[in-house]
């Protein structure tokens, strides 16, 4: 009898280490180790420039913090300053930016300072593929308006 117990008890372990191999072997690795709310990289006091093709610089994009989610395809920025080659400058608490609909938004207050004047808003949305830009409430603008005599 001793035998018997001692030979269904092997079985049983032998049972269960073949199905812990069956369902190791057919989970996917990458989905247990990265979520999709997982920050995968972190920037502090950062800055980055984007150059053109002909050399000079055609943006330049800093702040405090960039937080990256690779599953998200996002990247939020706190204390966010963008400025182009243009003399175009915008400045927020807080933009985020998604690399699949290439929006950039906030719900923060958005200073935008231009050669010809200054726009302030609270809330912002950036279609980048349309050229598109809404500022959504609270918006005051002050121009330079050039007389011609």
């Amino acid at each position: 009898m001793k035998h018997l117990l001692a030979l269904v008890v092997t079985l049983i372990i032998i049972l269960l280490i073949t199905q812990a191999e069956d369902y190791l072997g057919k989970t996917d690795i990458s989905q247990l180790t990265m979520e999709k709310d997982q920050i995968d990289y972190y920037l502090s006091d950062f800055s980055i420039m984007a150059i053109k093709s002909d050399g000079t610089v055609g943006y330049r994009l800093s702040g405090r913090h960039l937080s990256h989610w690779q599953g998200k395809r996002q990247s939020r920025i706190i204390a966010a300053k963008i400025e182009t080659s243009a003399g175009f400058k915008l400045q927020s608490d807080r933009l985020l930016y998604d690399q699949t609909t290439r929006e950039i938004s906030t719900d923060a207050e958005v200073f935008i300072t231009s050669p010809s004047g200054t726009t302030q808003s609270t809330g912002l949305t950036a279609k980048l593929d349309d050229n598109l830009l809404k500022l959504d409430s609270n918006v005051r603008s002050t121009y330079q308006v050039n007389t011609v005599k």
